[in-house]
C-alpha cells in the first residue's frame, strides 16, 4: 500500500552540542506542557479519548512505537516475522523488560490486555480496532467461541503470535495505537480500578504517572524500570490542564510553560513569524454530529440543508482566523490510494461546498415539510473549549441568519458531554477525529456496527458490509473501492456536518529538543532534553 505522511514536526536543536561548554548549572530536566482538557480514563485499553493521548503516548510502549522522526520503529518487540500469506505475525520481545513497579513484563501481558479489550463487559471504545482484524476476535466478542480460538497466543515469555483474519497492509500502523498497548496482568487482576490509583499507576514506557488532579494537571516521572531508561533525559513531565487557551498562552509567554498543545486561534496571524510557533498538518477531521433520531433531524434532507448552509471559508478565516482546509467528506486529505490519487479527491464533495448554499438549503427544508424553518429548534451542544465555543456560536448564527432556524447553545465538561453523546442527548454536537493510523478506516470504523464509540443513532448494514469487504480485500484497488462505497453511504445520508481538515497550531520553546508530533497526533516526548536557556 502506498502511503504518504501528510505532516509531522520534530524539534531538533543544534544547541545541544554547545551546552557542554557552558559553565552554568545544567538545566532542570522538567518539561511543562499545557493540555486542554481532562481525559475520561487513564486505561489505554478502555478509551479512545484524545485528551488521554499524551499520557498513553509516553507511559506505554506497544509492540512498535514512533521515533523522533515520526517513523514506526521496534518497541517492546525487537523484531518480527510475517508468514508468506501475510496473516501470521510472530513478535520477538525485548528480553528482561520490567513494569514500572519492577515486576516482569512478558508476552502474556499483551495477550491479557487484548483479551480484556475484546471482552464486551469491559466496554472498550476501540474494541473494533482488534476484532475487525484478528482471527476469530469478532466471534469471541460476540460470545461465539472460546479465547483459545482467537488468533493471539503468548508462545513463551518473549514470543507473541498474532494471526489475522486476512492480510492487512497497515497492521503495523494499528500496533502503534494505544488500544494495542499492554497492561500488567498481575496488577489489573489484583485491582480492577488500577487506572484510578494514580500514585501506584503501572506502565511500561519511558514515564510513569505519579499523580493526577482533575482540572489541574497530570504528573509523570521518569520510569527507571524502562529498558531504555539510560536514554531518557527528562526526569518529570507536568501536563497542565488549561481549558482557557488565552490563560495557557499567557502562562507560556510568562515562562511558566515550555510548550502548548494548542494556541488561541485569534493569535495565530501574529504568531506565524515566531520561531517557537509550529503548524503541523494532521490527518484529522473537525465535524459536528447529527442526532439522526431527533425530531427535526431524522430527515436526511434537513441534515443536508444544515450541512450546505454553512460558509466554511468565513468560519475558518473570519471566526477562527486559521489556515484549515474546508471539509466536504468524512475522510481528510492525506491517504494516497493504490492508483496514486488522494482518497479525498477521488471521493468528491457530496454537494458540500466551501461557501453557503442558502437557496438550495431552503428548498430542501421545504421538501421536508418546513416551508417556515422557524418551526425548527435545535440544541447545539459542545464541550467546554474556547475554540469550540466560537464554532458553536458561528454555526448557530449562520443557521439562524441563513435559514431562520432557532438554536439553543449548550456546553458541558468533556466527561458529561461525552455521556450525552452516548445517550443521544443532543441535536447537533461538536466532535472530530484525529486518526491514530494513516488509513480511511481510522475514520470510517468510528460509526460501524451496533455499538459504535460515537453515537448518532444511524445504522446501515450495507455500510458495515462495505467496511468488512474492504478489510478482507487482498487487492488494494478493490479495498479502496469498498472504502469509497462505505463513505458514500455515510455521507449521502449526511450523518455528519464536515467543517474543516486540520492542522495543529502549537508552541514549543527553542530550548526543548528532540520532540515530535506526528500527522496522527502522537506526542513523542521520550527523547526530549531541556537545553540551557
Amino acid at each position: 500500500m502506498k502511503k504518504q505522511l501528510i505532516g509531522f514536526l520534530t524539534g531538533l536543536s543544534l544547541a545541544a552540542g554547545l551546552a557542554a561548554f557552558s559553565v552554568s548549572a545544567a538545566p532542570e530536566q522538567v518539561f511543562n506542557y499545557a493540555l486542554i482538557d481532562d481525559p475520561d480514563s487513564f486505561d489505554p485499553g478502555y478509551t479512545l479519548n484524545s485528551f488521554a493521548g499524551p499520557v498513553f503516548d509516553n507511559c506505554f510502549i506497544g509492540l512498535v512505537k514512533y521515533d523522533v522522526n515520526s517513523e514506526i520503529v521496534p518497541g517492546a518487540a525487537e523484531s518480527w516475522d510475517v508468514s508468506e500469506d501475510g496473516t501470521v505475525w510472530t513478535f520477538h520481545l525485548v528480553e528482561g523488560m520490567k513494569w514500572s513497579d519492577g515486576s516482569d513484563f512478558t508476552a502474556a501481558d499483551f495477550e491479557f490486555a487484548w483479551q480484556r479489550v475484546l471482552t464486551p463487559e469491559f466496554g472498550a471504545s476501540g474494541a473494533y480496532m482488534l476484532y475487525n482484524y484478528i482471527a476469530n476476535a469478532q466471534s469471541y466478542y460476540n460470545g461465539e467461541c472460546e479465547w483459545s480460538e482467537v488468533g493471539v497466543k503468548a508462545l513463551d515469555d518473549t514470543t507473541l503470535e498474532v494471526t489475522l483474519a486476512s492480510p492487512c497492509s497497515y497492521f503495523i500502523d494499528l500496533l502503534a495505537t494505544w488500544t494495542y498497548s499492554p497492561v500488567c496482568k498481575a496488577v489489573v487482576e489484583a485491582n480492577p480500578d488500577w487506572a484510578t490509583d494514580y500514585e501506584n499507576y503501572v506502565s511500561n514506557g519511558p514515564f510513569k504517572m505519579v499523580n493526577y488532579r482533575m482540572g489541574e494537571g497530570i504528573y509523570l516521572e521518569k520510569n527507571d524500570q524502562y529498558w531504555l531508561a539510560d536514554n531518557v533525559k527528562l526526569e518529570k513531565i507536568n501536563f497542565k490542564i488549561l481549558q482557557d487557551l488565552s490563560t495557557a498562552f499567557d502562562a507560556y509567554n510568562a515562562g511558566e510553560l515550555d510548550g502548548l498543545t494548542k494556541v488561541p486561534s485569534s493569535d495565530i496571524p501574529t504568531l506565524k513569524g515566531r520561531d517557537d510557533f509550529y503548524s503541523i498538518t494532521q490527518f484529522s477531521d473537525t465535524y459536528w454530529m447529527f442526532n439522526t433520531t431527533s425530531e427535526f433531524l431524522k430527515d436526511a434532507r434537513v441534515r443536508k440543508a444544515l450541512a450546505i448552509s454553512i460558509d466554511r471559508i468565513a468560519l475558518i478565516e473570519d471566526v477562527l482566523q486559521a489556515s484549515y482546509t474546508p471539509a466536504s467528506g468524512e475522510v481528510p486529505y492525506g491517504y494516497i490510494q493504490s492508483d496514486g490519487q488522494d482518497f479525498r479527491e477521488a471521493g468528491g464533495n457530496y454537494g458540500i461546498t466551501e461557501e453557503a448554499q442558502v437557496e438550495e438549503a431552503k428548498a430542501l427544508l421545504a421538501e421536508a415539510g418546513y416551508e417556515d424553518p422557524s418551526q425548527i429548534t435545535i440544541r447545539v451542544c459542545y464541550y467546554t473549549n474556547d475554540t469550540v465555543k466560537k464554532v458553536a456560536e458561528a454555526l448557530a448564527s449562520m443557521w439562524e441568519t441563513n435559514l431562520g432556524i432557532k438554536c439553543e447553545i449548550e456546553s458541558a465538561e468533556w466527561t458529561v458531554f461525552y455521556d450525552q453523546i452516548l445517550q443521544l442527548d443532543y441535536d447537533v454536537a461538536a466532535m472530530g477525529d484525529a486518526a491514530t493510523y494513516l488509513n480511511p478506516m481510522a475514520f470510517l470504523q468510528t460509526y460501524q456496527g451496533d455499538n459504535p464509540p460515537l453515537e448518532t443513532g444511524w445504522r446501515n448494514p450495507d455500510y458495515d458490509a462495505a467496511l468488512m469487504n474492504a478489510l478482507s480485500a487482498t487487492d488494494e484497488a478493490e479495498a479502496d473501492r469498498y472504502l469509497h462505497e462505505a463513505e458514500d453511504l455515510f455521507m449521502n445520508d449526511y450523518v455528519l456536518l464536515p467543517l474543516y481538515y486540520g492542522s495543529t497550531s502549537m508552541m514549543m520553546k527553542d530550548y526543548v529538543s528532540n520532540w515530535a508530533v506526528t500527522a496522527c497526533a502522537v506526542d513523542v516526548f521520550e527523547n526530549i532534553e531541556i537545553l540551557e536557556h
